[in-house]
């Protein structure tokens, strides 16, 4: 590892409520964080990593307990940089924090006069899947991220498919990107006692046994189909194992909280938490499910179906995108718009529950191993070599 500067932007690692992309770049800062301890412990020469981050979060960024990665504060708000960012109006960053490789992380970048760059971009959906995207956001997208591939000396991604579609959609050199797989961190991420588990659904208000849902209420995830499998599930199954879902709301909901409404109202067990589920709480709350079933539409990774492989959860989810690299052999792939094959498996696991999840808790933390934030963190530091270098 060579002795470079490296500035990652911070704002989704110091927001309010963490987002995947928040929580992917602290996953990665936590593998930037063990690799140099590795290489001082070795003697060995480390990267300086320092993040960026609006002068009001210097708590927040605390908080995380770091032990060789630094911060940089800039003088604007979090509220102000964002807007600034939004709008790509953002003054040269490399004159607040100086000379270096910056890599931004929210997949549009900021400008810089005398430094190299690398953009993570997780996925396209707001390009390929516009229709289930916010429109305000991907307007912004579909505008800045073209051109900050071309300001970026590499392009950073989070799976095969998503580097496919990146080469294909922007022509964009095959050479220039990498793949820094996001991963459940199996220190974290693993099968709770039933004690901890009760103790954490007690606090959220959940009752009995639940299929859990995870991830943010948005009409890319498809839990509108979700909602009609379960619902076409026997009533001998309803009555026992409810719906869970966990995730902050997105956008375009009106006719998914219309569609629950109507099927509580009909004697249907769907549940959400009593308040926002702490990141803390979420491997007790995947431990508790019989299963996790994830349908999205399209990912650029995936995280949660991955995080249930970990603790040993069986998964269901859609075969489409980078889902089959994140389950690997692990769990069970189906159509995304195939309603009837979605609730025939639902129902066939939880019919033969005990083989199925003996069977999880072996294959899941198996599958897992395959993805770790050194790795990833180690792609990105080859990265910097290789701008530097070039």
């Amino acid at each position: 590892m060579r002795k470079h500067t490296i500035y990652i932007e911070g704002l989704a690692l110091v927001e309010g409520h963490f987002s995947g992309i928040g929580q992917y770049t602290l996953g990665v800062l936590r593998g930037l964080d063990a690799l140099i301890e590795e290489n001082k412990l070795a003697g060995k020469p480390s990267a300086k990593v320092t993040v960026v981050i609006p002068y009001d979060t210097r708590s927040k960024f605390n908080s995380f307990e770091f032990k060789h990665i630094g911060y940089k504060r800039v003088p604007f708000s979090f509220r102000l940089m964002s807007a600034l960012w939004h709008r790509y109006k953002m003054p040269p960053l490399d004159l607040f924090c100086g000379r270096g490789t910056y890599v931004f992380t929210r997949f549009v970048d900021m400008p810089l006069l005398f430094s190299k760059s690398c953009v993570v971009i997780y996925d396209l959906s707001y390009e390929l899947f516009r229709q289930h995207s916010n429109e305000r956001n991907s307007l912004f997208l579909s505008k800045y991220v073209k051109k900050s591939i071309a300001n970026a000396s590499r392009v950073i991604t989070i799976s095969k498919n998503a580097k496919h579609e990146i080469i294909d959609f922007y022509h964009y050199e095959q050479s220039k990107i990498a793949v820094a797989y996001p991963a459940a961190d199996q220190q974290y991420f693993y099968r709770r006692s039933t004690e901890e588990i009760e103790e954490v659904k007690y606090r959220y208000g959940i009752k009995g046994n639940y299929i859990l849902a995870l991830s943010n209420l948005e009409p890319r995830k498809n839990l509108d189909a979700l909602v009609d499998a379960y619902c076409n599930l026997p009533k001998s199954i309803t009555k026992e194992v409810g719906l869970l879902l966990v995730g902050i709301n997105g956008w375009k909901t009106e006719k998914l909280f219309d569609k629950i409404t109507d099927k509580v109202d009909e004697g249907f067990n769907i549940l959400r938490p009593s308040h926002y589920v702490r990141d803390k709480d979420r491997p007790a709350i995947i431990s508790g499910a019989k299963i996790l079933v994830y349908p999205s539409h399209y990912e650029g990774f995936g995280m949660p179906p991955l995080e249930a492989l970990a603790c040993g959860v069986p998964v269901i989810a859609a075969d489409n995108s980078s889902l089959p690299e994140a389950v690997g052999d692990a769990g069970i792939l189906v159509k995304s718009n195939d309603l009837n094959l979605l609730t025939n498996k639902i129902k066939e696991g939880l019919e033969n529950y005990q083989s199925w999840s003996d069977e999880a808790r072996i294959s899941g933390p198996k599958q897992a191993q395959n993805f770790s934030w050194a790795s990833s963190a180690q792609v990105i530091l080859d990265v910097v070599d290789e701008v530097n270098a070039g």
